[in-house]
């Protein structure tokens, strides 16, 4: 069963991950009147963008007469018409000039074995964050397959952040999961947290100044994308 990924756009969907279990799926902006099947929350995604379809073990993907357009892998593609998807396809919506401001990726799953839900989770999670890998039983991190030398408490966040891929960590959470020994959590303050937070940045982001992979939102907490 095939997936998609929400790499670009608005803060609420990074990381979001999407199965595509529908012979048909369409993707847009929920209004009162329209309610798609996959919801994005970004304005320059139109009520009814694109729908992504299923023929056999093919999916392809058609523009269903969007606003603001929809890019296949950098080409803008003629509404109403489809085209074939394929493993790892950019899906761009909302274009401006040669770029679009919500970018999807198309993941199929790389065998037809059927799989439990905790397994599919966990394939969705690792095929979302391909820039990292962790190995639990040897407590070493890879970024871009290097591995990173990183303290324990750098080690634990990253491990936390991991295992909740795509979903908003509060610092509460962080504490917990990276601070467990103490007793009195309101001790940790958000000091402590941000500097930790700035430290792993440092070694896991291209540009640690314009942070893409661990992603803060503002009262919220953190989300690794």
């Amino acid at each position: 069963m095939a997936f998609i990924v929400v790499k670009k756009g608005d803060v609420e969907d990074m990381g979001r991950i999407f199965t595509l279990d529908k012979i048909e799926t369409v993707i847009g902006r929920r209004t009162l009147q329209n309610k798609p099947d996959i919801e994005l929350n970004d304005e320059v995604v139109s009520r009814r963008h694109l729908e992504i379809s299923q023929k056999g073990v093919r999916y392809y993907i058609k523009d269903l007469g969007s606003t603001n357009g929809t890019l296949l892998d950098d080409d803008r593609i003629v509404p109403g018409n489809l085209y074939e998807l394929k493993h790892n396809s950019k899906i761009g919506l909302g274009v401006a000039g040669d770029s679009a401001q919500v970018v999807l990726q198309f993941k199929e799953s790389e065998t037809t074995n059927i799989m439990t839900r905790e397994s599919a989770a966990a394939k969705s999670k690792a095929a979302a964050v391909a820039w990292l890998r962790i190995d639990e039983r040897k407590k070493e991190v890879w970024v871009d397959a290097r591995q990173k030398k990183i303290s324990k408490k750098e080690y634990e966040l990253i491990l936390f952040l991991y295992k909740n891929a795509g979903n908003i960590c509060s610092r509460e959470e962080i504490i917990q999961a990276v601070w467990p020994e103490s007793k009195d959590p309101s001790a940790i303050s958000d000091a402590t947290i941000d500097q930790l937070i700035h430290r792993l940045r440092e070694k896991v982001e291209p540009e640690p100044a314009k942070p893409t992979r661990i992603v803060s939102k503002k009262a919220f907490g953190y989300m690794l994308v």
